[in-house]
């Protein structure tokens, strides 16, 4: 399994901070509810809580995905989402998750979901790596990133990354540097977007559908728009990054081979929800690193419903 061919669209720059819409094929529907519009309830687990572990029920009538780097917020302490979940109609299940709030372990049995993705300083993190393919010391780094917002923002009584994302949007247009207004709206069956941070891409996310891109573009760049905070003068003054750059990562990406779907690793296993099965992936090859999860449907190759490649060189994935 591969992903799809790729079309890498013309860039907007947003100061440092590069937009390359990406196109790809596939059917184009896949019946899959994400975002805001997923009716997921989400609770420490019934047995007791724990950091790594949080419980979720798709409350809805339509499969639903929650994404790697989701923040799932209030309960015992803020969670982050460890990888893609897809979950069936009236579908429960424990999920991997790491915590974004190092100072807190008390509060109430449920989160509350606004489907807000994590800074990529944060979500870079998610990413296993050959040299430490269990995340066994992901969670210290993880913290160790979210402190960062603590030095350059002002401290969080629990070093909590929602206090910093909360602060940023209600701060006044003229304290931040650009805002959402400032990104491009996207473009009609746009399905992903490059992201050039300085003058070298960082990522490239794909969704299987435009509308799964649509629901969660804001999240996404509103997210990128916190880590400008944490960059240094020279990189905050660099111009924007080539197209060449994006297209050439994006190629990077495509060629990744993800093996067969009822094939691979134990942890990778299949599930099934109904008519549809889904089947996280993920792939390192080069500089690339790639995880998302892909799905099959009745009478139809397994295709892709989400897809994050991070460029492993990039200074970002190494500043904490």
């Amino acid at each position: 399994m591969k992903v799809q061919q790729l079309h890498v669209g013309v860039g907007t720059a947003l100061g440092p901070i590069t937009l390359f819409p990406v196109w790809t094929g596939g059917a184009g529907e896949l019946g899959i509810s994400t975002g805001t519009h997923a009716d997921v309830a989400v609770t420490e687990l019934a047995s007791g809580p724990q950091v790594p572990r949080l419980t979720v029920t798709n409350n809805g009538p339509r499969p639903a995905l929650l994404l790697e780097g989701e923040l799932l917020e209030g309960g015992q302490q803020h969670r982050t989402c460890g990888r893609d979940v897809v979950l069936g109609p009236g579908e429960t299940r424990d999920i991997d998750t790491y915590c974004v709030e190092a100072g807190r372990w008390e509060g109430i049995h449920s989160h509350r979901r606004q489907a807000r993705r994590a800074p990529l300083n944060v979500r870079s993190e998610l990413v296993a790596t050959p040299a430490d393919p269990g995340g066994a010391d992901r969670q210290h780094r993880i913290w160790n990133r979210v402190s960062r917002f603590d030095a350059a923002r002002g401290r969080s009584v629990t070093s909590s990354l929602l206090e910093h994302m909360d602060r940023f949007t209600a701060e006044p247009r003229a304290k931040n540097r650009f805002g959402f207004s400032d990104a491009p709206a996207p473009l009609e069956g746009q399905r992903g977007v490059v992201i050039g941070l300085g003058t070298r891409p960082l990522l490239l996310e794909v969704f299987g559908t435009h509308t799964l891109f649509r629901r969660n573009y804001r999240q996404l760049v509103e997210s990128a728009l916190l880590d400008l905070e944490l960059l240094p003068p020279h990189v905050m003054a660099s111009g924007p990054m080539p197209g060449q750059r994006a297209r050439d990562f994006a190629a990077a990406v495509q060629a990744l081979e993800f093996g067969p779907f009822d094939g691979g690793l134990p942890a990778l296993e299949v599930r099934n929800h109904g008519a549809l099965r889904s089947r996280n992936i993920n792939r390192t090859a080069g500089h690339v690193a790639a995880a998302g999860i892909a799905v099959e449907l009745p009478r139809r190759e397994p295709e892709l419903a989400h897809l994050t490649g991070w460029n492993t060189k990039h200074p970002l994935m190494e500043i904490a």
